[in-house]
């Protein structure tokens, strides 16, 4: 099923206005607001944020802060240190290929670096734009045409949705991941363990994509349907991705789990349990602690509650959400949570469904949009967002 034309023009204009609009509020946001310093949302920001941050001038702007510099250096030297072990090379590969086929033709005596986050400035961009046509495509498919633009829009106005326009890999993602689901339920499962594969190499999340492409198969097997014995192992694609890269780092010396210890984070470990306590109990010690922790906590089981609802319609969808949602989780960590699950298409399955009601349409987009503004002022002044 393709939507008409006319549709593809408005998802293209409302993404566009919606870009414009971002980046122009983070120029107010940067002129007209100077937060008081440091920042108490956790327990370990406080020693990050005690010196004033990068503006417009320097070359980068709002786009890089906390750890967008580290897609720019893989993107410039590749995996020269450990503690870049655990960002995966998709989108450094696509910031490389902006800079290489663009920027450098056009900038050529620009500094290198400035020049490089620029091309992850491009790169989230045109990502994102692909995001809301993909996703557009994808409700439209699974739900009807005029469901699509509202689809589409909760997902721009989504509280951390500012990541797409940053140099962060949610939009990369979410159009990777996007292309690999919608293949999916169009049944052409090996282009879609394709797809998949670079969704694992772009976010480690992106392994899970084998879950949506499993029960397609087995659901349309269990029913009769004729679809190739062969086909089922395409969902093994995301995860030879996954741990061939991981095989490649150990060649030269790296290890992503080590390197994810390195920041708090320890996988199925007892000490995980003992960082999560402490983050918890971070929102009982400070008044941002209790905000920033428990928007964290919030979206988490707002996210989670959604995948389960979608349970009756998708359920390898709504699997592959709750293990995106919950996965992370098993590190003891809930920073970034509020990111992580901007990416879990179940949610704005339900979302855009609920969205039929004026009265529920209306108090999300106030409710999601206060959020927004929050979270992008926080970012944009260097305090953290996600």
């Amino acid at each position: 099923m393709r939507y008409n034309v006319a549709m593809r023009k408005q998802i293209i204009w409302l993404w566009l206005g919606w870009y414009i609009i971002l980046i122009l509020f983070q120029h107010m946001v940067w002129v007209r607001f100077h937060i008081q310093r440091p920042d108490y949302g956790y327990s370990w920001t406080a020693d990050y944020t005690t010196e004033a941050v990068d503006g417009p001038s320097t070359g980068a702007w709002f786009h890089a802060r906390w750890d967008s510099w580290r897609y720019v250096e893989i993107a410039q030297h590749g995996y020269s240190d450990i503690k870049l072990a655990t960002f995966f090379p998709g989108y450094p590969i696509l910031i490389r290929l902006t800079d290489e086929l663009a920027l450098r033709w056009l900038f050529p005596t620009a500094n290198p670096q400035d020049r490089m986050a620029l091309a992850g400035v491009v790169t989230s961009a045109l990502m994102g734009g692909l995001a809301a046509l993909l996703l557009g495509q994808f409700i439209q498919e699974r739900l009807g045409e005029n469901d699509a633009l509202r689809g589409v829009f909760y997902l721009l106005i989504f509280p951390t949705a500012l990541f797409m326009a940053q140099v962060y890999t949610e939009s990369t993602y979410l159009a990777v991941s996007l292309g690999a689901l919608l293949l999916t339920y169009r049944k052409r499962l090996w282009l879609a363990g394709a797809v998949a594969a670079y969704a694992a190499l772009t976010r480690p999340t992106g392994v899970l994509l084998f879950i949506p492409i499993g029960t397609v198969w087995l659901d349309h097997w269990w029913r009769g349907e004729n679809l190739r014995w062969d086909s089922l192992l395409a969902a093994g694609l995301p995860i030879a991705a996954f741990f061939g890269f991981n095989t490649w780092l150990g060649s030269q010396g790296l290890n992503t789990f080590e390197a994810q210890e390195d920041f708090g984070r320890y996988f199925l470990h007892p000490l995980a349990l003992c960082i999560f306590v402490q983050q918890f109990g971070w929102m009982f010690t400070d008044p941002a602690g209790l905000v920033t922790v428990g928007l964290d906590i919030a979206l988490t089981l707002f996210a989670t509650a959604l995948s389960i609802r979608e349970w009756k319609w998708h359920p390898g969808l709504a699997l592959y959400g709750l293990a995106a949602i919950w996965l992370p989780l098993g590190t003891g960590q809930l920073v970034s949570q509020n990111r992580y699950v901007l990416i879990v298409v179940p949610m704005l399955l339900v979302l855009t469904r609920w969205g039929r009601h004026a009265v529920f349409d209306r108090i999300w987009t106030i409710l999601s949009l206060v959020l927004f503004a929050l979270y992008t002022m926080l970012y944009t002044q260097g305090f953290w967002a996600g």
